[in-house]
């Protein structure tokens, strides 16, 4: 594992999160951790007891921790982590924030009661070195209880970390960028390279060196005076593009922030949103793909178990059989061939020599009415579970392509409140649906629901029942309204089955027949999600 490997287009080095450390620390020290919260798996939020809150990114490509004003509300059941976090760190007053061995660890040291009520330092240390970004809590003796990233011995020899024993920084044996001296001796070598300064200074990106080059006009003897300049030039947080960087290093483009959190914040708002959906998506796909393969396993057995219950009819004819011949059975033997009239064969019969031939065939008889009666409820069985295949084959079209995170969200809520996953139910339940609104050639506003709640929405809830209503046929798909009290002309009709196709299984076939009829035709099944006839 190489853990201080810098790609081209990395903003927050060492020198970046050196500048953030001290601004967290003047804003943070002293604050109480009111509440962790998690905003996704790798995505943590420490309610703090200013104005403002901390907010910690432990995912692959948008690691980072910075202040935030937004105010959030999309919190996920928390994981076994953050309930750790909760019950170390949570109601702890923060007491320092630093950075270690001058690269990207921060170290925030939190004081707060231990499980026998004695005040106690926890450390808190946050590596963001990328796809190894990481989050350890160690106890007062800086040994460590737990890590959102274990490594163990046969991961990395080199690199450590599991619960019980001393935390210790990532090994390098780069040059440390206060030291003035070395830096200087590195800097008389003819012909540096970007990739040279990165290589050998710790803490250091791409942006950085391939600023100092430029700035010195490339000559290694103007180097040195202009690397002192930098690192003591007042931060300047600034976004050009893709990049940032606490300096103004940019030549256009450029947008500056009042501090660096506010610009990580920013920055960082859009690229969040997207990571947030692919986890949400992923998660929810898999859930659904899950609960699907389920329901089609069981169906197979309800329908083996059906076939065999529907069989039952040779457990009545052994028992009419032992007790047609019952006076010529030889008690003796376990088993008997008896001929049966009705099969126009022989029956092998199973005897129960402590029994009588009466009880026998009352065994066969109790067996076949066990049977009979089983028949009906497999048979609702099987219906209920159709019903399920055809709920998480719907559902599945409506999560594919679908990355709108309110729309992702409601199928959430959906699969919450139908108990498909375990969590506390949505609390706001006369939240306005996410369904889209279309225009026609004339202006006249057409409705589509990407998922069940936003269909029973617009179907039942603002639509009137002259409205008309439009779906793809024997399939899976939108519910797609037509908002005009008037006759409908072709246009309108052409745009709306369109809508209707797309927002459906059969939206890559080349023909997609669509029904439409008024909304006073169209009825939901009660009690059922996705289902109208």
């Amino acid at each position: 594992m190489c853990y201080n490997k810098l790609g081209d287009n990395v903003s927050l080095d060492g020198r970046f999160i050196e500048r953030l450390t001290s601004e967290l620390s003047e804003n943070c020290v002293n604050a109480r951790i009111n509440k962790i919260s998690q905003l996704s798996k790798a995505d943590f939020l420490f309610s703090l007891s200013i104005s403002k809150n901390l907010y910690l990114s432990l995912s692959t490509s948008l690691a980072r921790i910075h202040l935030v004003e937004n105010v959030y509300n999309n919190f996920i059941t928390p994981g076994g982590f953050c309930m750790f976090l909760r019950k170390h760190i949570e109601k702890g007053v923060i007491k320092n924030i630093e950075t270690l061995n001058e690269d990207r660890v921060i170290q925030i040291t939190v004081n707060n009661r231990n499980e026998i009520g004695d005040l106690k330092d926890y450390y808190l240390i946050i590596e963001l070195f990328g796809r190894y970004a990481n989050l350890i809590i160690l106890d007062e003796n800086k040994v460590i209880i737990n890590a959102y990233q274990h490594i163990h011995p046969f991961e990395n020899p080199d690199r450590i970390i599991v619960n019980g024993i001393k935390y210790s920084l990532p090994p390098d044996d780069k040059i440390s960028p206060s030291d003035l001296a070395a830096i200087s001796n590195f800097f008389n070598h003819n012909e540096i390279s970007y990739q040279d300064i990165i290589n050998n200074i710790r803490g250091l990106s791409p942006l950085f060196a391939k600023h100092l080059l430029k700035t010195s006009n490339y000559n290694h003897k103007n180097m040195f005076e202009v690397y002192k300049n930098l690192l003591n030039e007042e931060s300047k947080p600034t976004e050009s593009g893709k990049s940032f960087y606490f300096l103004d290093i940019f030549q256009e483009d450029k947008r500056y922030f009042e501090s660096l959190s506010k610009l990580l914040e920013i920055h960082y708002e859009n690229a969040s949103s997207l990571d947030r959906v692919k986890q949400i998506h992923k998660y929810l796909n898999t859930i659904i793909k899950n609960n699907y393969e389920k329901s089609k396993n069981k169906l197979e057995k309800l329908s083996k178990d059906l076939s065999q219950a529907k069989d039952n009819q040779i457990n009545r004819i052994k028992g009419d059989l032992l007790l047609q011949y019952q006076h010529d059975i030889d008690k003796s033997k376990p088993e008997i061939d008896l001929y049966s009239y009705e099969l126009e064969k022989n029956v092998n019969v199973n005897i129960d020599r402590t029994m009588s031939v009466i009880e026998n065939a009352n065994k066969f008889y109790t067996k076949y009415k066990k049977q009979k009666n089983a028949i009906s409820f497999i048979e609702e069985q099987i219906n209920l579970t159709k019903k399920d295949i055809l709920y998480f084959e719907n559902l599945l079209v409506q999560i594919d392509d679908n990355f709108n995170i309110k729309d992702l969200e409601e199928i959430q809520d959906e699969l919450i409140y139908n108990k498909y996953i375990l969590r506390k139910k949505p609390q706001n339940k006369n939240k306005k649906p996410n369904y889209d609104t279309y225009y026609d050639e004339l202006g006249i506003p057409i409705l589509v629901g990407k998922n069940n709640l936003q269909n029973n929405y617009i179907t039942h809830k603002i639509s009137k029942k002259d409205h008309m209503w439009f779906h793809v046929q024997n399939q899976s798909g939108s519910h797609t309204v037509v908002q005009s009290d008037s006759d409908l002309n072709e246009t309108t009709i052409r745009t709306a089955a369109n809508l209707a196709a797309y927002f459906s299984k059969s939206k890559h076939s080349s023909s997609v027949p669509v029904d439409y009829t008024k909304i006073r035709y169209v009825k939901k099944i009660p009690g059922e999600f996705g289902s109208y006839v």
